[in-house]
């Protein structure tokens, strides 16, 4: 003979889990900000690809000849664009390193570009912007730690 149980309370969208503890979900915000954490990582990347091709000579507003070497920027953004990458997944996961590398990457991000305004002006705000967001993403949801 089949042994039947009373149905949980709640159904199949039950905010308890089996333990009885009750099921934490991450907010919207932090997930916006892994988001955009992912799309200023390809950002950082093509901006790396660039800098990579970009090494030459340059003529001053003087006329004078110049050598730059931008594979140092290039090394630079490959290096935020993979801490990017880690902090986000981190992020999404619900780690709490993740969230302290996204503070990481956003702060050396939005520094970062702020050497780009005068060759990108319009680039370089939409991505100090985006880093900017991805601060206060962070900020507004700072009291929620997964398993909590």
């Amino acid at each position: 003979m089949a042994q039947h149980s009373e149905p949980m309370s709640g159904g199949v969208s039950d905010p308890m889990d089996r333990s009885g503890g009750a099921v934490a979900r991450r907010p919207g915000m932090l997930t916006f900000a892994a988001v955009v954490m992912f799309m200023v990582a390809g950002f950082e990347v093509l901006s790396a690809i660039l800098a990579f091709a970009g090494t030459g000579w340059w003529v001053t507003e003087m006329g004078n000849l110049v050598y730059t070497n931008l594979v140092l920027w290039g090394v630079v953004d490959l290096l935020i664009a993979l801490i990017a990458l880690y902090a986000g997944i981190d992020l999404l996961r619900g780690g709490g390193f993740g969230r302290g590398m996204a503070y990481l990457f956003a702060i050396v991000g939005a520094i970062r570009w702020l050497f780009v305004i005068p060759a990108a002006p319009i680039l370089a705000v939409v991505v100090i912007a985006l880093c900017v967001m991805v601060i206060y993403a962070l900020a507004k949801d700072a009291d929620y730690v997964e398993g909590a």
